[in-house]
């Protein structure tokens, strides 16, 4: 299968490598199949998560755990449920990134990561109750401790 992506151009696909959103994404809630494209060969740091249903939509998702070293997201077990009761090891977390120009504008949703089944990859977008994350997290300060 093959599908045009902004980054990328035509890119081909198997079904297998594709996410299921169940109930979409919040805000896009009738997209439910997206393909994963890395940005770097065998990386997840930084990824383009491509609509299968409508190619002018993809967002790029961030491994949190490469920018914040202290993220813990913390899941309820209905949003455990969704995805299929996988353990903590079977679930992968991603976030939604906007990335500009400059680094200390861009910002990172931490407050409703995307958690993946690893083996099933079914996902969902969830909203998390710890107060410490936001949904416009600056990527720039992350940058400057690094430094």
């Amino acid at each position: 299968m093959t599908i045009n992506n902004k980054y990328f151009g035509s890119i081909e696909y198997s079904p297998e490598e594709k996410i299921c959103f169940p109930e979409g994404l919040f805000g896009f809630e009738e997209e439910r199949d997206f393909l994963p494209i890395p940005f770097e060969e065998d990386s997840d740091t930084l990824i383009c998560l491509q609509s299968l249903g409508d190619e002018n939509l993809c967002f790029i998702l961030l491994n949190p755990f490469h920018f914040f070293a202290d993220y813990n997201p913390r899941i309820s077990d209905a949003d455990r449920s969704a995805i299929g009761s996988p353990k903590d090891e079977d679930i992968s977390y991603y976030v939604i990134g906007v990335i500009r120009d400059r680094i200390s504008d861009s910002t990172a949703n931490l407050k409703a990561p995307i958690a993946v089944n690893f083996h099933t990859r079914d996902a969902r977008q969830i909203i998390l109750e710890d107060p410490a994350y936001t949904f416009r997290h600056p990527l720039g300060t992350q940058q400057k401790e690094a430094e």
